[in-house]
């Protein structure tokens, strides 16, 4: 599709009445396919949270404490209700109109998609941690003089009950790591997409 625009855009320069409706025609049906794609993709990812959740609770019943049903529950809350604001988000994200032209319309999603990265990764922050931090605490005190490799049952992992608290930097890390690479892949396209609409536009 991109060889195509480009050749129109250079033919056009003998027939301008010809450039602006086909070009304009290719990059709408481009933009709104790589927001479809985009917008596919986010809904995938908020639907993971659920399994995340599910598995926060079954890693905590894996640690056997007491009232693991309990504090599983306590430590999955916040999965499902980044589920409930991604959701939100989603609806918010296709709400946006598609405005007079391709461009206008990228330049809108990228910049309701920033709004929304920048949000979710303080969020990620936050909710990693008091996820964590109860079951952790919980553990803690309920697993008191068992080492890490007695508590996770692998052997060679004589470490102090208290280096369990270490999963919490580690944890928050790969979390916001995995976020920012799902993130990038969010836009890059988009913002491709829009620096080459910015190079075909004529100039003044």
């Amino acid at each position: 599709m991109d060889k195509s625009i480009e050749q129109i855009w250079k033919n056009g320069f003998l027939n301008e009445d010809l450039l602006i409706p086909k070009v304009k025609s290719l990059y709408n049906q481009k933009s709104i396919s790589m927001v479809e794609n985009i917008i596919n993709k986010f809904k995938k990812q908020i639907f993971l949270l659920i399994p995340l959740g599910i598995l926060v609770f079954i890693f905590n019943i894996i640690l056997d404490n007491e009232n693991a049903i309990f504090w599983g529950s306590i430590s999955a809350i916040p999965c499902f209700g980044l589920f409930l604001l991604g959701k939100k988000q989603l609806k918010e994200l296709k709400k946006i109109d598609y405005k007079s032209n391709s461009y206008d319309y990228l330049v809108s999603i990228k910049e309701h998609i920033n709004q929304i990265r920048s949000f979710n990764k303080k969020l990620i922050l936050t909710c990693v941690p008091l996820g964590l931090l109860p079951m952790l605490i919980y553990t803690y005190f309920n697993q008191q003089g068992k080492t890490i490799g007695e508590i996770f049952g692998v052997d060679g992992l004589n470490y102090p009950t208290i280096s369990i608290f270490l999963l919490i930097p580690i944890l928050t890390l790969i979390a916001v790591l995995i976020f920012d690479f799902l993130s990038k892949n969010k836009t890059f396209d988009i913002t491709s997409l829009i620096k080459e609409m910015e190079e075909l536009s004529p100039k003044p």
